[in-house]
């Protein structure tokens, strides 16, 4: 059950209280109510776990990024140190590894935005669900303060 459906559940337990006549105030089984915040607060832990399983996903996809991007650099410099020796192809080897090395520098970049945009869109989202879930938890917290 998602932290949400709980939300809706303590909303219908007080909904479902015991009225007492000429007040605001309900009467609800308070056995019920705390254990289902008992379950509420075992389920949040599971939100923020969530949060840090795609914290660490983007971290993982930018250390891949990047040893990608060494390991295009390292095989550009190993190219050129076999080169060295012969002029015209040194020439041609700089040209080259130049390009390599802009080709996978730009790679690079392009991996580690994508990589940000995607944990940030996700992050966006898992913000949105939260920030509902914390509406709700404080309109419930509202309601039931009104009523007593």
């Amino acid at each position: 059950m998602e932290f949400y459906d709980y939300i809706e559940k303590l909303q219908s337990l007080i909904s479902e209280g015991s009225r007492i006549p000429f007040s605001n105030k309900v009467i609800v089984d308070q056995e019920k109510i705390l254990s289902l915040l008992d379950d509420m607060i075992k389920v949040l832990p599971d939100e923020i776990k969530k949060a840090k399983k795609i914290l660490e996903e983007r971290q993982r996809i930018l250390v891949e990024a990047q040893k990608e991007g060494e390991m295009i650099l390292k095989e550009a410099k190993e190219h050129i140190e076999k080169m060295v020796d012969q002029n015209e192809i040194v020439k041609i080897a700089r040209e080259k590894s130049e390009e390599i090395l802009a080709s996978s520098k730009k790679a690079a970049r392009e991996i580690r935005v994508g990589a940000n945009k995607y944990a940030d869109e996700v992050l966006a989202q898992l913000e949105k669900h939260l920030e509902k879930i914390l509406t709700s938890v404080r309109d419930g917290r509202e309601e039931l303060n009104q009523r007593m």
